[in-house]
């Protein structure tokens, strides 16, 4: 079979072209992919190494500058004793304002106990009478509160007995004279309560002041004890009547 010239040229042309056609698509394939790994290598580079630039305008610091410097404040008020530096070991309270455990426990400041007193009577801390003494005068002034101050002579020296017959002598005869009433020699409790104050101690004495508490008024007693041994009274006395 025989082709013709002109036919074998068309073939030829179409060929060629089909051959260009070919090698511009392998050439854009390449070009397409540098450009990729191009822009993915830009992209990191931009990831790992740029840096947000502000310039002092933009920042939130002089945007805050700004406002303050718009702002009219007013005059302070007690400038001095704003910026002073105050210690819990030097705090200093108004005379207007009462002390009270609240500021006891933010203040420092090392602070005596405080312990009621009366005017006319003294101070009732009893911080120095040791628990058994104590515990010895509550005990007496419960028999000499009783009817017949029964028990209440057991804690006098019998040297000293005397003394106590005399105190209770002056305390019968006196609660008319003082009170305006018969003594309550038939009432089981003389004294509803007793308080004890602050007591003085001696190298030889111990005096311990006692305030009775009646319906008819208030007796003020002091009481003196021996400083060594068994703590023995060898002494009473009526100090103030006060009827109510």
């Amino acid at each position: 079979m025989f082709i013709k010239y002109g036919k074998i040229n068309n073939l030829l042309l179409v060929f060629t072209r089909v051959s260009i056609l070919k090698k511009m698509i392998k050439i854009s394939a390449v070009i397409f992919s540098l450009l990729i790994c191009i822009n993915a290598f830009v992209a990191c580079k931009n990831t790992s190494d740029t840096k947000l630039v502000y310039t002092e305008n933009d920042t939130i610091k002089n945007s805050v500058k700004e406002k303050e410097l718009g702002i009219t404040w007013t005059q302070e008020v007690e400038a001095e004793r704003l910026t002073k530096k105050i210690s819990r070991s030097s705090m200093e309270l108004g005379a207007d304002v009462p002390y009270s455990k609240e500021l006891f426990k933010i203040s420092r400041e090392k602070k005596m106990p405080v312990y009621p007193e009366f005017t006319d009577f003294g101070s009732l801390d009893t911080r120095a009478l040791q628990a058994s003494l104590k515990e010895k005068i509550n005990n007496f002034c419960t028999g000499f509160s009783s009817e017949n101050h029964s028990g209440a002579d057991s804690y006098f020296s019998r040297k000293y007995i005397f003394n106590y017959i005399f105190f209770i002598n002056d305390f019968e005869n006196g609660w008319k004279k003082n009170f305006g009433t018969d003594y309550p020699k038939e009432k089981s409790d003389i004294f509803y309560k007793w308080t004890i104050g602050e007591p003085f101690i001696g190298t030889e004495i111990i005096q311990i002041p006692v305030r009775f508490y009646s319906t008819c008024g208030i007796i003020d007693v002091t009481i003196f004890l021996n400083s060594s041994g068994n703590n023995e009274f060898y002494q009473i006395t009526i100090d103030r009547w006060k009827k109510v």
